[in-house]
């Protein structure tokens, strides 16, 4: 053999192989740097050009053409999730501003707290509190003043409310003015509302820990969203496996909890027996055929004993009960072979029933904190203080703390017990 020839007939072809996977690579790092930029971008003396078919690179000697289906197919593929994720960028983004950072003012024009527009509206309409300014002479009785204003003042005295104890955290964010940008990026565009403790918890805790609390409800734009969600999963998966592992060795049952269905033996052995007669009937033995039908036959039994008293789930006309015993024997009959229909029905039964002892996994979580205040308020701080390791964000809301409290005041006004140990607002 000419090893001589075979390793110049070797080298070229690494060489090809080298230049085309460094060309497919400078490809398609051109093709995403060109669809960032709109239009045109100008780097290193290199200029990429958009137009509706192919994507051009031009430099000082000539020029490569960047066709999209020249393009390797599992980055076509990403290329067209990134665009319907676009699409549909709008459809999942809020319509509106999470804040109208309205000042409510008391009657002796000290900053309370900042309200919605919506809620604002809706003091003034009541006439318990007018459009007006931090100044005097700036008062304002109409919405003619409203976008030059942003303030309300209460026509009352208020009472309770912490507003008055300056320089705590707590008190900083309720009279600061909230950004609209992502708290983790910044971004300015198509936010979306993000839940710090997840929703499916926080809709099960008690009124007080989510009525007039908006502290944990923060904005995110929906590239933040998606990758803050996937952690916060991860982290609702172990705690509620660990919780159903507790539970099913407390029942004694494996798995008791883990799933929402199970499966039913008697009914798995039933479609199993009846899909053995359909497709093997001919290759059985006698013995098997006539224990397999006998399994069938009295599951078939029982269907038309359930349609004559009246149990019968699946629509079919409730039998009377003459007729319903002349069926059952006809059915019982082993020298009636079973029809296709018969067995078909047998073959279709739906052998995975309601787990019982299943539990979702959010009520799982709020069951185990017992409505202990103590518990809720270490699970709400535990959950903020997550929120802050995994995503580590940068532009927080003013006096935004992990140590805020955690229950709104207002809703346990005139009871004592166990709310009296957690701070509130």
């Amino acid at each position: 053999m000419n090893f001589s020839m075979t390793n110049k007939t070797t080298k070229p072809l690494l060489v090809g192989a080298t230049l085309l996977t460094a060309s497919s690579a400078f490809c398609y790092s051109m093709y995403l740097l060109r669809k960032k930029n709109e239009t045109k971008v100008s780097k290193n003396n290199f200029s990429i050009r958009r137009s509706s078919h192919e994507k051009k690179i031009h430099d000082e000697e000539g020029s490569v053409d960047i066709s999209e289906e020249n393009l390797p197919p599992h980055i076509r593929r990403e290329i067209e999730k990134e665009r319907r994720f676009e699409a549909k960028r709008e459809l999942i983004s809020m319509k509106s501003p999470m804040y109208d950072n309205v000042f409510m003012l008391d009657n002796n024009r000290e900053p309370m707290c900042t309200i919605s527009l919506k809620k604002a509206r809706w003091y003034v309409r009541k006439g318990i509190a007018e459009w007006s300014s931090f100044m005097e002479h700036g008062n304002q009785s109409s919405d003619d003043g409203l976008e030059e204003a942003k303030c309300i003042k209460l026509l009352f005295e208020p009472s309770g409310g912490n507003y008055q104890n300056t320089g705590t955290p707590e008190n900083l964010y309720l009279k600061s003015a909230k950004q609209n940008v992502c708290v983790a990026c910044g971004s300015t565009d198509h936010h979306m509302r993000h839940y710090i403790v997840p929703y499916a918890y926080r809709s099960l805790l008690p009124d007080q820990y989510k009525t007039h609390m908006s502290h944990d409800i923060v904005i995110l734009c929906p590239e933040c969203h998606v990758s803050c969600e996937k952690l916060s999963k991860a982290k609702m998966k172990s705690m509620e496996n660990a919780l159903r592992d507790d539970l099913s060795k407390e029942v004694g049952i494996e798995n008791a909890f883990c799933s929402p269905v199970v499966d039913d033996a008697e009914l798995h052995h039933v479609r199993s027996c009846a899909i053995a007669l359909a497709r093997w009937r001919c290759t059985m033995p006698e013995d098997k055929i006539e224990s397999h039908e006998k399994v069938v036959r009295g599951y078939l039994a029982g269907i038309v004993n359930a349609k004559c008293c009246g149990e019968n789930e699946d629509g079919d006309k409730i039998m009377m009960k003459d007729e319903a015993q002349e069926h059952k024997k006809r059915i019982l009959d082993r020298s009636v072979p079973l029809t296709k229909q018969q067995l078909q029905k047998a073959c279709s039964v739906n052998y995975r029933v309601k787990n019982p002892h299943y539990i979702s996994g959010s009520e799982l979580v709020v069951r185990s904190l017992s409505g202990d205040a103590k518990k809720i308020e270490n699970f709400v701080v535990d959950w903020r203080k997550h929120f802050i390791e995994t995503v580590n964000p940068k532009f927080m809301p003013v006096g935004w703390c992990v140590d805020n409290p955690v229950v709104c005041g207002r809703q346990d006004e005139g009871k004592s017990g166990e709310a009296e140990c957690v701070k509130q607002w």
